[in-house]
């Protein structure tokens, strides 16, 4: 079975393999720890794994400068398709207070379901939403988290940190855990105009940091789902088209 890894310069993922169970809550299954992918040990280990660096990195003003002062901007865009109330998925850890805000907008008569695959993302994410009793972050393989059917699941800057095929995964396991009229909101880089000032920075930045980002400037995120006639997709790119959002909703 393939393994996944974490998403986004702001957030962790969650894919890998199963091994040694873990005790679950009083009257579940025991849970099993995840194993940490070679490609994000070797490529992202920096970034999402070392404790240290975490620590550093899990800032609002760090999400905010990577993402060229759009945060709040993209953010406002995926929160827009979720009502207050709704049962929601993020599919991994995201730095800053993009956990939170999304645990306050959907509520407390809502559910918040975050998953990730590095033990350390998962801790700083339960930190973070231990206010919201409706939200719990899950120590686990994102690819086998099967707790659906959601009424949305927000994957907010992840499938660019991913290479091309575990993308795929990705895109299908999140569809498939959506019902009728449900949502799977993709926010991901895209391939900017041509004549964007940021274009070769960014391009540069991939090539060194971010090898997996450019499937993103070759194909849209609907081309990477199986049946993607099953859903309705609409795709909005801002800032040049650096940034995209596509929404996938279930077709009855």
């Amino acid at each position: 079975m393939d393994d996944f890894v974490h998403a986004g310069t702001y957030q962790e993922n969650s894919l890998a393999l199963d091994s040694a169970p873990l005790p679950g809550p009083a009257g579940e299954a025991p849970q099993f720890e995840p194993e940490i992918p070679s490609y994000l040990q070797d490529t992202y280990y920096w970034a999402y794994i070392s404790p240290r660096n975490v620590r550093l990195l899990d800032r609002e003003i760090v999400v905010r400068t990577i993402l060229w002062q759009q945060h709040n901007r993209l953010q406002k865009l995926a929160f827009s398709e979720i009502e207050p109330g709704q049962r929601v998925m993020q599919p991994a850890s995201v730095y800053g207070s993009f956990g939170p805000n999304l645990a306050k907008h959907v509520g407390p008569g809502g559910h918040l379901d975050i998953v990730d695959v590095a033990r350390v993302q998962v801790d700083s994410a339960s930190r973070k939403l231990s206010p919201f009793s409706w939200a719990h972050a899950h120590h686990a393989n994102c690819l086998h988290f099967n707790r659906g059917p959601y009424d949305v699941i927000v994957c907010y800057f992840l499938l660019h940190e991913v290479p091309d095929k575990v993308k795929r995964q990705v895109v299908d396991h999140l569809l498939s855990q959506v019902g009728t009229g449900g949502k799977v909101v993709f926010v991901d880089y895209a391939k900017p105009k041509w004549w964007h000032p940021l274009k070769l920075i960014t391009s540069i930045v991939f090539d060194t940091l971010e090898p997996f980002a450019k499937g993103l400037w070759r194909h849209e995120i609907r081309e990477l789902a199986t049946d993607e006639d099953r859903f309705e997709w609409r795709r909005e790119t801002i800032f040049g088209s650096l940034f995209q959002k596509a929404v996938a909703t279930r077709k009855a």
